[in-house]
């Protein structure tokens, strides 16, 4: 059960900060543009929120916390990157 919940908070952040990313006006992911920004952060910060949930009880708070904002950070460095391959890649079509 603790590896399922681990590797569903994971999943979860990811999706979260991808989801949230989208949001951005200077993503590259989708050809028209990001989302619209009206509600459009909600469910990015629901699966990030449920993401750390689920690994609140089975690590401390600290290391919960540090595990998770580690996690996001990560997909938010390497998503402007992709966005830039993905465009490029885009163009060149």
């Amino acid at each position: 059960m603790t590896v399922l919940a681990l590797v569903a908070s994971a999943v979860l952040a990811i999706v979260g900060a991808m989801l949230m990313y989208l949001v951005s006006p200077q993503q590259q992911w989708r050809p028209r543009g990001p989302w619209p920004e009206r509600g459009g952060v909600w469910p990015g910060s629901l699966c990030a929120l449920l993401s750390l949930a689920l690994l609140w009880p089975h690590m401390g708070a600290a290391a919960a916390v540090a595990t998770w904002l580690t996690l996001l950070m990560l997909v938010w460095t390497v998503a402007p990157f992709l966005g830039a391959w993905r465009a490029r890649t885009r163009r060149a079509a």
